[in-house]
């Protein structure tokens, strides 16, 4: 008996959980190109710049409550040049992304993932690198335009050697 029960509730779980995921449509491919401001912070040196960055994604669930997507992004870092130093940074990214929908026209969203990221760095004629795989994560709203078209504000921070912090507006396409 007990064995039949759970059996039924079994089935029943993986039912709902057929439909739910059926009911779920995913929009599909999605690109996006933004401009950011960019601050970096290594040792006593900190500077801003302003940079672009892009990226492409795929959405592979969308429902009322929640949206999940993959994306891979180019970001700018900064190329930062003083009487002393030159910074050069830039970081290829791969990002799963959280939206929130508040309302037709509205959502927030969280984004975390491994970012690849290249700083090279030359003080009074010596140069270091910092190159390798580090965190990053950010959060950011968007306001849905014809259903195709989302203008997003977003803030960005790289967990590397250097510190990275970016706040950008931009454009993000559906298909």
């Amino acid at each position: 008996m007990k064995s039949t029960i759970q059996a039924v509730l079994k089935s029943v779980l993986f039912a709902c959980a057929t439909l739910w995921v059926a009911s779920a449509q995913a929009d599909g491919f999605y690109i996006g190109a933004g401009a950011y401001q960019t601050d970096m912070s290594i040792d006593d040196f900190d500077d801003d710049d302003y940079v672009p960055a892009g990226f492409v994604g795929y959405q592979f669930l969308d429902t009322n409550l929640l949206m999940l997507s993959g994306e891979l992004g180019y970001y700018d870092l900064g190329d930062f040049s003083g009487s002393d130093y030159d910074v050069d940074a830039s970081a290829v990214t791969l990002a799963g992304v959280a939206y929130l929908p508040l309302g037709p026209f509205f959502e927030i969203y969280a984004k975390a993932g491994v970012a690849s990221v290249s700083v090279d760095v030359e003080t009074f004629g010596n140069k270091d690198d910092y190159d390798g795989e580090e965190a990053f994560s950010g959060a950011g709203f968007a306001f849905d335009i014809l259903d195709t078209i989302d203008i997003y504000v977003e803030y960005l921070v790289f967990d590397t050697e250097v510190d990275s912090e970016m706040v950008g507006v931009g454009i993000r396409l559906d298909f």
